[in-house]
Protein backbone atom coordinates (compact mmCIF):
# COMPACT_ATOMS: atom_id res chain seq x y z
CA UNK A 1 0.00 0.00 0.00
CA UNK A 2 2.89 3.09 1.04
CA UNK A 3 4.82 1.92 -2.24
CA UNK A 4 1.69 2.24 -4.42
CA UNK A 5 0.83 5.73 -2.82
CA UNK A 6 4.54 6.70 -3.64
CA UNK A 7 4.25 6.20 -7.40
CA UNK A 8 1.11 8.74 -7.32
CA UNK A 9 4.11 11.06 -7.08
CA UNK A 10 5.46 10.65 -9.79
CA UNK A 11 4.79 13.38 -12.16
CA UNK A 12 6.03 16.57 -11.72
CA UNK A 13 2.68 18.34 -9.69
CA UNK A 14 2.84 14.95 -8.13
CA UNK A 15 6.12 15.55 -6.45
CA UNK A 16 5.16 19.02 -5.44
CA UNK A 17 2.25 18.16 -3.96
CA UNK A 18 4.10 15.42 -2.07
CA UNK A 19 6.59 18.01 -0.79
CA UNK A 20 3.80 20.31 0.33
CA UNK A 21 2.22 17.75 2.53
CA UNK A 22 5.50 16.52 4.05
CA UNK A 23 6.73 19.73 4.80
CA UNK A 24 3.25 20.61 6.27
CA UNK A 25 3.25 17.43 8.01
CA UNK A 26 6.94 17.92 9.58
CA UNK A 27 6.05 21.40 10.79
CA UNK A 28 2.85 19.64 11.93
CA UNK A 29 4.86 17.21 14.06
CA UNK A 30 5.11 19.52 17.20
CA UNK A 31 1.13 19.95 17.09
CA UNK A 32 0.94 15.89 17.68
CA UNK A 33 4.15 15.36 19.53
CA UNK A 34 2.66 18.05 22.02
CA UNK A 35 -1.22 16.86 22.92
CA UNK A 36 0.96 13.59 23.18
CA UNK A 37 2.26 14.81 26.11
CA UNK A 38 0.27 17.15 27.73
CA UNK A 39 -2.78 14.89 27.10
CA UNK A 40 -1.08 11.88 29.69
CA UNK A 41 -0.19 14.78 32.35
CA UNK A 42 -3.43 16.40 32.32
CA UNK A 43 -5.47 13.23 32.36
CA UNK A 44 -3.13 12.24 35.69
CA UNK A 45 -3.19 15.26 36.73
CA UNK A 46 -6.59 16.79 36.89
CA UNK A 47 -8.21 13.08 37.34
CA UNK A 48 -10.67 11.50 34.42
CA UNK A 49 -13.53 13.77 36.72
CA UNK A 50 -11.76 17.35 35.89
CA UNK A 51 -10.43 16.47 32.63
CA UNK A 52 -14.09 15.22 32.22
CA UNK A 53 -15.36 18.72 32.86
CA UNK A 54 -13.02 20.24 31.15
CA UNK A 55 -14.05 18.56 27.85
CA UNK A 56 -17.94 19.29 28.59
CA UNK A 57 -17.34 22.78 28.31
CA UNK A 58 -15.55 22.45 24.98
CA UNK A 59 -17.89 20.56 23.73
CA UNK A 60 -20.07 23.39 24.25
CA UNK A 61 -17.66 25.48 23.36
CA UNK A 62 -17.22 24.29 19.84
CA UNK A 63 -21.09 24.25 19.14
CA UNK A 64 -20.68 28.00 19.34
CA UNK A 65 -16.79 28.06 17.17
CA UNK A 66 -18.92 25.96 14.19
CA UNK A 67 -21.30 28.91 13.86
CA UNK A 68 -18.39 31.87 13.92
CA UNK A 69 -16.59 30.01 11.64
CA UNK A 70 -19.51 29.49 9.13
CA UNK A 71 -17.66 26.81 7.00
CA UNK A 72 -15.20 29.49 6.07
CA UNK A 73 -12.51 27.19 6.04
CA UNK A 74 -13.96 25.18 2.80
CA UNK A 75 -15.98 27.79 1.35
CA UNK A 76 -13.78 31.34 1.77
CA UNK A 77 -10.82 29.08 0.78
CA UNK A 78 -12.47 28.13 -2.33
CA UNK A 79 -13.26 31.62 -3.14
CA UNK A 80 -9.58 32.97 -2.09
CA UNK A 81 -8.14 30.19 -4.62
CA UNK A 82 -10.07 31.09 -7.44
CA UNK A 83 -9.39 34.84 -7.31
CA UNK A 84 -5.21 34.67 -6.30
CA UNK A 85 -4.09 36.21 -8.58
CA UNK A 86 -6.74 39.46 -7.99
CA UNK A 87 -5.56 41.70 -5.15
CA UNK A 88 -8.83 43.54 -4.99
CA UNK A 89 -10.83 40.69 -5.00
CA UNK A 90 -9.01 38.98 -1.99
CA UNK A 91 -9.20 42.54 0.41
CA UNK A 92 -13.29 42.18 -0.50
CA UNK A 93 -13.57 38.50 0.49
CA UNK A 94 -11.06 38.91 3.42
CA UNK A 95 -12.69 41.88 4.62
CA UNK A 96 -16.08 40.10 4.13
CA UNK A 97 -15.11 37.12 5.93
CA UNK A 98 -13.66 38.77 8.62
CA UNK A 99 -17.23 41.13 9.14
CA UNK A 100 -19.39 38.38 9.35
CA UNK A 101 -17.09 36.10 11.62
CA UNK A 102 -17.41 39.44 14.14
CA UNK A 103 -21.21 39.74 13.91
CA UNK A 104 -21.20 35.60 15.06
CA UNK A 105 -18.60 36.51 17.31
CA UNK A 106 -21.18 38.88 19.31
CA UNK A 107 -24.12 36.36 18.97
CA UNK A 108 -22.34 33.18 19.66
CA UNK A 109 -20.91 35.54 23.16
CA UNK A 110 -24.69 36.29 24.17
CA UNK A 111 -25.68 32.85 23.26
CA UNK A 112 -23.18 31.51 26.06
CA UNK A 113 -24.63 34.21 28.22
CA UNK A 114 -27.97 33.12 27.87
CA UNK A 115 -27.01 29.25 28.91
CA UNK A 116 -24.96 30.48 31.90
CA UNK A 117 -27.98 32.57 33.15
CA UNK A 118 -30.31 29.60 32.62
CA UNK A 119 -28.70 26.83 33.78
CA UNK A 120 -27.27 24.97 36.98
CA UNK A 121 -24.35 22.78 34.95
CA UNK A 122 -23.25 26.08 32.97
CA UNK A 123 -23.64 28.97 35.75
CA UNK A 124 -22.04 26.50 38.47
CA UNK A 125 -18.62 26.26 35.72
CA UNK A 126 -19.39 29.87 34.72
CA UNK A 127 -16.01 30.99 34.79
CA UNK A 128 -14.41 27.37 33.10
CA UNK A 129 -17.08 28.24 30.16
CA UNK A 130 -16.23 31.75 29.54
CA UNK A 131 -12.39 30.98 29.36
CA UNK A 132 -13.56 27.95 27.30
CA UNK A 133 -14.91 31.24 25.08
CA UNK A 134 -11.81 32.63 24.17
CA UNK A 135 -10.41 29.36 22.04
CA UNK A 136 -13.72 30.83 19.61
CA UNK A 137 -12.50 34.64 20.06
CA UNK A 138 -8.79 33.19 18.81
CA UNK A 139 -10.41 30.80 16.21
CA UNK A 140 -12.64 34.00 14.78
CA UNK A 141 -9.23 35.82 14.36
CA UNK A 142 -7.13 33.29 12.68
CA UNK A 143 -7.76 33.65 9.01
CA UNK A 144 -6.98 29.65 8.13
CA UNK A 145 -8.93 29.63 5.17
CA UNK A 146 -6.71 32.75 3.62
CA UNK A 147 -3.52 30.48 4.13
CA UNK A 148 -5.22 27.63 2.70
CA UNK A 149 -6.59 29.41 -0.24
CA UNK A 150 -3.23 30.87 -1.40
CA UNK A 151 -1.61 27.62 -0.52
CA UNK A 152 1.00 28.62 1.83
CA UNK A 153 -0.15 26.90 4.93
CA UNK A 154 2.98 26.31 6.28
CA UNK A 155 2.16 29.60 8.21
CA UNK A 156 -0.80 28.01 9.05
CA UNK A 157 1.91 25.39 11.16
CA UNK A 158 4.15 28.37 12.04
CA UNK A 159 1.19 29.72 13.92
CA UNK A 160 -0.40 26.55 15.31
CA UNK A 161 2.78 25.03 16.83
CA UNK A 162 2.97 29.18 18.08
CA UNK A 163 -0.09 28.43 20.42
CA UNK A 164 0.59 25.28 21.30
CA UNK A 165 3.81 26.01 22.81
CA UNK A 166 2.60 28.40 24.70
CA UNK A 167 -0.27 26.01 26.17
CA UNK A 168 2.25 22.91 26.91
CA UNK A 169 4.85 24.84 28.53
CA UNK A 170 1.87 26.75 30.46
CA UNK A 171 0.29 23.70 31.29
CA UNK A 172 3.39 22.26 33.13
CA UNK A 173 4.23 25.68 34.62
CA UNK A 174 0.63 26.40 36.14
CA UNK A 175 -1.47 23.17 36.37
CA UNK A 176 -0.23 21.14 39.42
CA UNK A 177 -2.82 19.38 40.56
CA UNK A 178 -7.08 19.23 40.10
CA UNK A 179 -7.94 22.12 41.24
CA UNK A 180 -6.07 24.28 38.43
CA UNK A 181 -8.52 23.00 35.78
CA UNK A 182 -9.39 26.64 34.77
CA UNK A 183 -5.84 26.97 33.57
CA UNK A 184 -6.25 24.58 31.06
CA UNK A 185 -8.45 26.88 28.92
CA UNK A 186 -7.30 29.68 29.75
CA UNK A 187 -4.25 29.21 28.64
CA UNK A 188 -5.08 27.49 25.78
CA UNK A 189 -7.53 30.33 24.47
CA UNK A 190 -4.39 32.91 25.15
CA UNK A 191 -2.22 31.12 22.95
CA UNK A 192 -4.83 31.41 20.30
CA UNK A 193 -6.10 35.12 20.61
CA UNK A 194 -2.22 36.13 20.26
CA UNK A 195 -1.25 33.89 17.46
CA UNK A 196 -4.62 35.24 15.71
CA UNK A 197 -3.53 38.60 16.08
CA UNK A 198 -0.22 38.44 14.49
CA UNK A 199 -1.60 36.70 11.94
CA UNK A 200 -4.01 39.49 10.97
CA UNK A 201 -0.50 41.65 11.15
CA UNK A 202 1.43 39.36 9.37
CA UNK A 203 -1.49 39.30 5.93
CA UNK A 204 -1.08 42.71 5.87
CA UNK A 205 2.74 43.26 6.25
CA UNK A 206 3.34 40.61 3.88
CA UNK A 207 0.68 40.61 1.17
CA UNK A 208 -0.68 44.51 1.67
CA UNK A 209 -4.04 43.25 2.24
CA UNK A 210 -6.03 45.03 5.34
CA UNK A 211 -9.35 45.03 6.45
CA UNK A 212 -11.49 47.40 4.74
CA UNK A 213 -15.26 47.89 5.78
CA UNK A 214 -17.76 46.30 3.36
CA UNK A 215 -21.30 47.47 1.58
CA UNK A 216 -24.10 45.44 3.81
CA UNK A 217 -25.00 43.74 0.99
CA UNK A 218 -21.43 41.75 0.49
CA UNK A 219 -22.17 41.04 4.01
CA UNK A 220 -25.80 40.15 3.73
CA UNK A 221 -24.12 37.32 0.62
CA UNK A 222 -21.59 35.88 2.20
CA UNK A 223 -23.99 34.75 4.72
CA UNK A 224 -26.27 33.31 1.97
CA UNK A 225 -23.56 31.90 -0.11
CA UNK A 226 -21.78 29.97 3.13
CA UNK A 227 -25.24 28.71 4.27
CA UNK A 228 -25.03 24.71 2.90
CA UNK A 229 -21.10 24.73 3.42
CA UNK A 230 -21.85 26.08 7.48
CA UNK A 231 -24.35 23.29 7.91
CA UNK A 232 -22.33 20.91 6.46
CA UNK A 233 -20.00 21.37 9.21
CA UNK A 234 -22.52 22.24 11.92
CA UNK A 235 -24.79 19.04 11.20
CA UNK A 236 -22.47 16.33 12.22
CA UNK A 237 -22.37 18.28 16.04
CA UNK A 238 -25.46 16.82 16.47
CA UNK A 239 -24.36 13.66 17.06
CA UNK A 240 -20.26 14.45 17.31
CA UNK A 241 -20.08 17.12 20.13
CA UNK A 242 -23.45 16.77 21.04
CA UNK A 243 -22.55 13.25 22.79
CA UNK A 244 -19.99 14.75 25.01
CA UNK A 245 -22.28 17.14 25.64
CA UNK A 246 -25.24 15.02 26.73
CA UNK A 247 -23.32 12.52 28.49
CA UNK A 248 -22.30 15.44 30.88
CA UNK A 249 -26.32 15.90 31.45
CA UNK A 250 -27.12 12.02 31.98
CA UNK A 251 -23.88 10.69 33.28
CA UNK A 252 -20.67 11.10 36.09
CA UNK A 253 -17.98 13.60 34.26
CA UNK A 254 -15.41 10.94 35.13
CA UNK A 255 -17.50 8.68 32.46
CA UNK A 256 -17.07 12.03 30.07
CA UNK A 257 -13.13 11.71 30.74
CA UNK A 258 -13.07 8.30 29.82
CA UNK A 259 -15.02 8.75 26.79
CA UNK A 260 -13.36 11.94 25.89
CA UNK A 261 -9.56 10.46 26.82
CA UNK A 262 -10.72 8.15 23.40
CA UNK A 263 -11.60 10.35 21.78
CA UNK A 264 -8.84 12.93 21.34
CA UNK A 265 -6.26 10.24 21.30
CA UNK A 266 -8.43 9.14 17.47
CA UNK A 267 -8.63 12.82 16.55
CA UNK A 268 -4.58 13.20 16.70
CA UNK A 269 -5.05 10.60 14.30
CA UNK A 270 -7.94 12.21 12.66
CA UNK A 271 -5.88 15.35 12.17
CA UNK A 272 -3.38 13.46 9.85
CA UNK A 273 -6.62 13.34 6.98
CA UNK A 274 -7.46 17.01 7.44
CA UNK A 275 -3.79 18.04 6.83
CA UNK A 276 -4.27 15.93 3.54
CA UNK A 277 -7.59 17.44 2.55
CA UNK A 278 -6.18 20.90 3.08
CA UNK A 279 -3.33 20.32 0.92
CA UNK A 280 -5.20 18.58 -1.73
CA UNK A 281 -8.44 20.27 -1.50
CA UNK A 282 -6.60 24.00 -3.04
CA UNK A 283 -4.67 22.02 -5.26
CA UNK A 284 -7.73 20.25 -6.90
CA UNK A 285 -9.59 23.08 -6.91
CA UNK A 286 -7.09 23.78 -10.25
CA UNK A 287 -6.30 20.15 -10.81
CA UNK A 288 -9.54 18.16 -10.95
CA UNK A 289 -7.81 15.60 -13.64
CA UNK A 290 -5.53 14.25 -10.76
CA UNK A 291 -8.72 13.13 -8.69
CA UNK A 292 -7.98 9.36 -8.74
CA UNK A 293 -4.44 9.75 -7.65
CA UNK A 294 -5.42 11.98 -4.89
CA UNK A 295 -8.11 9.50 -3.84
CA UNK A 296 -6.17 6.70 -3.66
CA UNK A 297 -3.57 8.77 -1.51
CA UNK A 298 -6.37 10.03 0.94
CA UNK A 299 -8.12 6.55 1.60
CA UNK A 300 -4.77 4.67 1.76
CA UNK A 301 -3.72 7.10 4.38
CA UNK A 302 -7.06 6.48 6.47
CA UNK A 303 -6.60 3.04 5.72
CA UNK A 304 -3.66 2.73 7.47
CA UNK A 305 -3.78 4.90 10.20
CA UNK A 306 -7.48 2.88 11.04
CA UNK A 307 -4.67 -0.35 10.94
CA UNK A 308 -2.54 1.60 12.93
CA UNK A 309 -4.72 2.15 15.87
CA UNK A 310 -6.14 -0.98 16.16
CA UNK A 311 -2.94 -2.55 16.16
CA UNK A 312 -1.26 -0.73 18.80
CA UNK A 313 -3.71 0.84 21.58
CA UNK A 314 -3.67 -1.86 23.44
CA UNK A 315 0.24 -1.57 24.32
CA UNK A 316 0.69 1.92 24.53
CA UNK A 317 -2.36 3.68 25.86
CA UNK A 318 -2.66 2.02 29.22
CA UNK A 319 1.56 2.27 29.08
CA UNK A 320 1.46 6.45 28.14
CA UNK A 321 -1.82 7.40 30.32
CA UNK A 322 -1.84 4.66 33.46
CA UNK A 323 -4.29 1.85 34.41
CA UNK A 324 -7.05 4.03 34.68
CA UNK A 325 -6.57 4.17 30.64
CA UNK A 326 -7.87 0.54 30.38
CA UNK A 327 -11.73 2.18 30.72
CA UNK A 328 -10.90 3.95 27.50
CA UNK A 329 -9.44 0.88 25.60
CA UNK A 330 -12.57 -0.44 24.55
CA UNK A 331 -13.82 2.85 23.25
CA UNK A 332 -10.64 3.87 21.34
CA UNK A 333 -11.20 0.55 19.03
CA UNK A 334 -15.01 1.76 18.41
CA UNK A 335 -13.63 5.42 17.26
CA UNK A 336 -10.12 3.69 15.30
CA UNK A 337 -13.12 3.38 12.34
CA UNK A 338 -12.72 7.51 12.16
CA UNK A 339 -9.99 7.58 9.88
CA UNK A 340 -11.05 5.67 7.48
CA UNK A 341 -14.38 7.08 7.10
CA UNK A 342 -13.03 10.91 7.48
CA UNK A 343 -10.88 9.85 4.37
CA UNK A 344 -13.96 8.42 2.38
CA UNK A 345 -15.83 12.05 3.15
CA UNK A 346 -13.06 14.06 2.86
CA UNK A 347 -12.39 12.34 -0.95
CA UNK A 348 -15.84 12.53 -2.33
CA UNK A 349 -16.92 14.98 -0.58
CA UNK A 350 -14.77 18.18 0.26
CA UNK A 351 -12.71 16.84 -2.67
CA UNK A 352 -15.27 15.90 -5.27
CA UNK A 353 -18.97 17.29 -4.47
CA UNK A 354 -17.78 20.77 -2.81
CA UNK A 355 -15.38 21.57 -5.58
CA UNK A 356 -18.11 20.67 -8.21
CA UNK A 357 -19.86 22.93 -6.81
CA UNK A 358 -22.63 20.72 -5.46
CA UNK A 359 -22.74 22.40 -1.80
CA UNK A 360 -26.58 21.40 -1.66
CA UNK A 361 -26.18 17.98 -2.57
CA UNK A 362 -23.52 17.14 0.25
CA UNK A 363 -25.55 19.11 2.86
CA UNK A 364 -28.85 17.34 2.19
CA UNK A 365 -26.41 13.75 2.83
CA UNK A 366 -25.21 15.55 5.88
CA UNK A 367 -27.82 16.89 7.19
CA UNK A 368 -30.25 13.76 6.76
CA UNK A 369 -27.74 11.60 8.79
CA UNK A 370 -26.83 14.49 11.71
CA UNK A 371 -30.49 13.90 12.32
CA UNK A 372 -30.38 10.39 12.31
CA UNK A 373 -27.20 9.99 14.50
CA UNK A 374 -28.97 12.94 16.76
CA UNK A 375 -31.91 11.01 17.41
CA UNK A 376 -29.77 7.83 17.97
CA UNK A 377 -27.79 9.61 20.65
CA UNK A 378 -30.81 10.21 22.68
CA UNK A 379 -31.95 6.76 22.55
CA UNK A 380 -28.56 4.76 23.32
CA UNK A 381 -26.83 7.06 25.13
CA UNK A 382 -28.85 6.98 28.26
CA UNK A 383 -29.12 3.39 27.69
CA UNK A 384 -25.28 2.49 27.14
CA UNK A 385 -23.60 5.49 28.36
CA UNK A 386 -20.23 6.24 26.66
CA UNK A 387 -20.55 2.85 24.40
CA UNK A 388 -23.76 4.26 23.11
CA UNK A 389 -22.22 7.40 22.49
CA UNK A 390 -19.13 6.16 20.49
CA UNK A 391 -21.46 3.93 18.55
CA UNK A 392 -23.24 6.83 17.47
CA UNK A 393 -20.53 8.79 16.68
CA UNK A 394 -18.74 6.22 14.40
CA UNK A 395 -22.17 4.34 13.18
CA UNK A 396 -23.39 8.28 11.97
CA UNK A 397 -20.19 8.74 10.57
CA UNK A 398 -20.17 5.24 8.54
CA UNK A 399 -23.61 6.08 6.93
CA UNK A 400 -22.66 9.50 5.68
CA UNK A 401 -19.38 8.16 3.89
CA UNK A 402 -21.32 5.48 2.00
CA UNK A 403 -23.68 7.70 1.12
CA UNK A 404 -21.38 11.02 0.38
CA UNK A 405 -19.04 7.97 -1.62
CA UNK A 406 -22.14 7.03 -3.79
CA UNK A 407 -23.13 10.77 -4.56
CA UNK A 408 -19.43 11.39 -5.02
CA UNK A 409 -18.85 8.64 -7.84
CA UNK A 410 -22.36 9.48 -9.40
CA UNK A 411 -20.41 13.06 -11.39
Amino acid sequence: MIRKIKNKFKSKDGKRLFSNFISLLSMQGLNYILPLLTMPYLFRVLGAEKFGLVAFALSTIMFLNVLVNYGFNLSATRDISSHSKDKAKLIEIYSTVLSVKMILLIISSIILTILILSFDKFSDEWMLFYLSFLLVIGNALFPVWFFQGIEEMRYISYLNISAKLFFTVGIFIFIGNSNDYLYQPLLNGLGFIFVGLYSLYFINRKYQISFEFQPIYRIKNSFKEGWNIFLIDLMPNLYNNFSTFFLGFITSMENVGFYSLAKSIVEVFNKVISILRNVTYPYLNKNLSKFKQIAFILIGTGGILTIVIFSFSSTIVPFVFGDKAYNSLDLIYIFALSPLLLSIIATYGTNRLLILKKDKEMKNIVFKFSIFGFILSLILIPIFGIFGASITSVGTRLLTAISIYKKGKSY
